[in-house]
């Protein structure tokens, strides 16, 4: 039975024949890559919250800005409104007084607690402003229509007032520094120039200081 089949050939087992290996290159790669790509995600994930953050400081400075602007008008009317009340309060405890108080002097004229004086000549509204001074008094100050409509010329002359543009605001204020509560502008262009006179319609224009000479009407304080 032996001779039967013929030898089986092959080559003989080799002892030191080595497994082939993964490259090491390729798992450094793959590493690299998937670490790239999880910078990138949070990278954007990180660019996402700031723009969101960045969007909403913009809204609440936004709503700071108008609630700022809305706060300063509001305490200007209030002001306003305050400022109004005192005058009022003033000229009731003026009328209830004016029968204790002195008469004003000769060539002036007593109205709500103050003396008024119209003048007779022509002067700049800063000359004329002089002269009150020297008087112990200041240009008017009009506080209230009744005031107004004593004061309106019985002529048709004009009459420097104490109000005068104030800079570098370019506003309009009283000798005294105060705004004016009470406005009797002619029309809309009437407030254009810096120096404040009574037309002979009672109601307010407005020239240059030096330009023109102009009567001019002086107040101070009734003695009570």
């Amino acid at each position: 039975m032996e001779g039967k089949y013929p030898p089986i050939r092959g080559k003989p087992a080799q002892r030191n024949q080595r497994l082939p290996q993964d490259d090491p290159w390729k798992f450094f790669c793959l590493a690299m890559t998937l670490m790239l790509l999880l910078f990138d995600l949070i990278l954007g994930v990180v660019l996402a919250e700031v723009l969101l953050f960045s969007n909403k400081m913009q809204e609440d400075l936004k709503q700071m800005d108008i609630q700022f602007v809305q706060g300063l008008a509001d305490a200007g009317h209030e002001r306003d409104i305050m400022w109004g009340e005192v005058f009022r309060q003033t000229e009731a405890v003026r009328a209830g007084n004016e029968s204790s108080c002195e008469p004003c002097h000769e060539n002036w004229t007593a109205f709500q607690g103050s003396c008024y004086q119209f003048s007779t000549q022509e002067l700049s509204w800063f000359k004329a402003k002089d002269h009150c001074t020297e008087k112990g008094a200041h240009l008017v100050i009009i506080n209230s229509q009744a005031e107004q409509k004593f004061l309106s010329p019985k002529e048709n002359n004009g009459y420097w007032i104490g109000l005068r543009k104030q800079y570098p605001k370019g506003i309009h204020k009283w000798q005294d520094g105060s705004v004016p509560t009470f406005l009797n502008w002619r029309d809309t262009r009437s407030s254009h120039y810096d120096c404040a006179f009574l037309v002979g319609s009672g109601s307010w224009s407005s020239t240059t200081c030096y330009a023109y000479w102009y009567h001019w009407i002086c107040e101070k304080p009734q003695v009570c």
